[in-house]
């Protein structure tokens, strides 16, 4: 019964993503571990609820095409008990998955404990581990494996979406799942072309198959959009008029990847809502600063360090990557090395949220290259490592290059 009523709950996808994490093939018995699968293709490829008719048509026609009469007629039978259940509430539902988590472990201690009955080799350490896994995990608590192997293995390096420019991702590696990053510059200095880069220049985030939104309330985003596009392509504006075709099918090997919106008056609430229905792997806000939060502050870094810490929680909370933008105040105007203290009204509340910072800085003489720009590491708690690179800035493909 437990199994029958956990798969008619994870026919709502915002139920099925919250707790898919959780859940594996394993849980389900008596032929609901099938159906379990069918509902998990099914929500990766489709963002929207199942209904149980949806559910019959995708299981027998579309993944299961070849069940025989006798698996059709059970699974027919399976369905009409679906049919009839009423759904549990939030609270018995996570209670359903806590016991159907330690069903599973205890069986894997019986067949271990079995082994071991019967002469084989195998000794304690993996029964102790399970009995380890279970305390951890069937309270309501989030506690901290104490198992060392666990831990060493959960502090691997978790970045899996790797910087495009060889010496920053020798020096910071890349972001990953819970990462706020923020990159912040002076107007007009380039901030919105290194992020552009990052995600959509050579080997970018959406060519190594991240799915990337980018949230828009600076500049109009369609013009950010086409900055995405010079970036990909290699082309000019001018070159992509000239060779509409070549651009169209240039860019279409990564559209998919880019969801480019206008959210001029968005609030946090709203953007939270945003990534719970796209589950981006990298959001990125341009600019987060204008975000509006709930509440009343007396002082804007107050505000601003609410703002910071939302977004942070929205990226933990569902498992992606936020890079934030925002400017520089005046005390980084003309400077080449930009330190996290010079970002615009916080000095250290924006900061504190922050796992790296990146300052685009870039002197303003005219006796200097225009395009060079240092990218100065102010914060990095991914490799712990600080500095500058100087890099230039190729405007006119949104493109950077070291």
């Amino acid at each position: 019964m437990m199994e029958k009523e956990l798969i008619k709950l994870l026919l709502n996808k915002d139920f099925y993503h919250k707790n898919k994490s959780k859940l594996t093939k394993e849980f389900f018995t008596n032929g609901t571990g099938a159906l379990y699968e069918t509902i998990k293709n099914a929500h990766e490829d489709s963002e929207k609820d199942l209904s149980i008719n949806e559910l019959s048509t995708l299981h027998l026609d579309v993944y299961n095409p070849a069940l025989s009469k006798a698996a059709r007629d059970n699974f027919g039978v399976l369905v009409d008990e679906l049919k009839e259940l009423e759904l549990p509430n939030e609270k018995i539902a996570q209670n359903i998955i806590r016991s159907l988590f330690k069903r599973r472990i205890a069986e894997k201690i019986a067949v271990l404990a079995n082994e071991i009955y019967n002469g084989s080799d195998a000794d304690f350490t993996e029964i102790r581990k399970q009995l380890d896994v279970t305390f951890e995990e069937v309270n309501d608590y989030a506690y901290i494996t104490g198992n060392i192997e666990d831990l060493i293995e959960q502090l691997k390096d978790n970045t899996k979406w790797k910087f495009n420019l060889e010496p920053l991702r020798d020096k910071v590696n890349g972001v990953g799942d819970g990462n706020l990053v923020i990159i912040f510059a002076r107007p007009e200095a380039g901030k919105t072309a290194f992020w552009v880069n990052l995600v959509s220049g050579v080997d970018g985030f959406a060519s190594q198959g991240a799915k990337v939104c980018a949230l828009i309330n600076e500049e109009p985003a369609i013009r950010t959009q086409m900055r995405l596009i010079n970036a990909y392509t290699g082309m000019t504006l001018d070159e992509i008029r000239a060779n509409k075709t070549e651009a169209s099918t240039k860019w279409a090997e990564v559209r998919q990847n880019i969801k480019i919106l206008d959210t001029v008056d968005w609030s946090l609430d709203d953007v939270d809502e945003f990534v719970q229905k796209e589950n981006p792997d990298i959001l990125v806000v341009d600019q987060l600063d204008k975000v509006n939060v709930k509440g009343s502050f007396a002082r804007t870094d107050e505000k601003l360090r609410a703002i910071y810490t939302g977004a942070r929680e929205i990226a933990k909370r569902n498992n992606c990557c936020v890079i934030a933008v925002s400017q520089a105040s005046a005390d980084g105007q003309g400077k080449f090395d930009l330190t996290f203290d010079m970002m615009e009204g916080s000095k250290t509340g924006k900061a504190a949220e922050a796992d790296v910072i990146i300052g685009v800085g870039h002197r303003d003489k005219l006796d200097t290259d225009e395009r060079i720009r240092s990218l100065a590491i102010s914060k990095n708690k991914i490799t712990g490592w600080h500095g500058q690179l100087v890099c230039t800035i190729i405007p006119e493909l949104s493109r950077y290059d070291l």
